[in-house]
């Protein structure tokens, strides 16, 4: 089983006499962990039924002791054994047959990296248990996973420009991306609807929306608007580095959008190829920002924003903040061709 699909509608997780939860994704791991105790222990994922282990510090007998022991209580007694790689390999056999007979009343939670499926060991664990699958899945299956997420868990929708937005603001990473969208989900408790607006006031306190108002100054010509939006994020605390990074993500795809269009690709088209949000005030911004820049200033976008990550990073003595500001000055001065 996928851990993907167990934490996205927890009520299906099955009960089971033995777990295998492996892959190393430690966010999925410790939710997939979670979920499945409440299931076990009626909405508890802590105390006294619950005995966590660590693998490369007990032995067999300690762990089926434990296991085997009544709960007090309690409907399950659970014994976790955590970074159980070495144990598995060492105690395999005691295993299998541990897990042929399992105990009526304990719970054996196996957690390890590596689970290969075609032992025998993984087979039987198949048949009266549960394995599930805790690597990190690829990119392009998080929107799937986040939508129904929000849906199941918090009763909400996420529009598809709102999702790529917070994957891009977030990055694929896990654990970031849940505890955004659940702080999404209580911010749009009046509509249940997660639109782009939403994301970009929400996620990271408005710090998003803050440096994409200074890149638009910036990129239509508003420079003075662009340095005094960028001392106040610096001033606020950003990292230039940071900074930089996010100013990156969105002005590659003006430059993409605008490689497009001088191949002779409708805007509409190149814009929605682009990554950039097929509604109307992202298209007229992106169309006025190519105005303002040209075409010759669009092309050089990559190499402009790699040198600014090269000073920022050593190859200059100015300070940051000179570095950025200087970014946002060229961006902003009139266009010569």
């Amino acid at each position: 089983m996928l851990s993907t699909e167990l934490i996205a509608d927890p009520s299906n997780v099955p009960l089971r006499p033995v777990y295998a939860l492996f892959g190393d994704e430690p966010f999925l791991k410790g939710e997939s962990r979670r979920a499945i105790l409440r299931a076990l222990l009626d909405g508890d994922d802590d105390g006294p039924a619950v005995h966590r282990v660590a693998g490369d510090e007990v032995g067999l007998a300690d762990v089926l002791d434990e296991v085997r022991t009544l709960p007090f209580l309690d409907p399950k007694r659970v014994v976790v054994v955590e970074g159980a790689d070495a144990f598995v390999t060492a105690h395999r056999r005691e295993l299998e047959a541990y897990a042929e007979h399992p105990s009526s009343t304990g719970v054996l939670m196996l957690d390890v990296k590596v689970w290969t499926a075609s032992t025998k060991l993984a087979k039987i664990v198949e048949q009266v248990g549960l394995s599930v699958d805790c690597k990190a899945p690829p990119e392009r299956e998080l929107p799937r996973f986040l939508k129904r997420l929000a849906q199941i868990r918090h009763q909400v929708k996420i529009t598809d420009e709102a999702l790529r937005l917070l994957l891009e603001l977030v990055g694929p990473q896990l654990g970031l991306l849940v505890s955004e969208l659940e702080k999404l989900a209580t911010a749009v408790a009046s509509t249940s609807v997660i639109e782009p607006a939403d994301v970009a006031r929400n996620v990271r306190a408005g710090r998003i929306e803050t440096i994409w108002k200074a890149l638009e100054a910036a990129t239509t010509g508003d420079a003075a608007q662009a340095i005094t939006l960028l001392d106040r994020l610096i001033d606020a605390g950003e990292h230039p580095v940071g900074l930089l990074a996010a100013m990156t993500a969105n002005l590659r795809k003006v430059h993409h959008a605008g490689e497009l269009r001088k191949a002779r690709v409708t805007p509409a088209e190149a814009l929605s190829r682009a990554g950039i949000p097929n509604f109307k005030d992202a298209i007229d911004k992106t169309l006025k920002q190519h105005t303002h820049l040209g075409p010759t200033r669009v092309g050089r976008l990559p190499a402009m924003l790699l040198q600014a990550d090269l000073d920022l990073k050593g190859n200059s003595t100015l300070p940051p903040r000179v570095i950025l500001e200087r970014l946002l000055f060229d961006l902003a001065r009139p266009r010569r061709d």
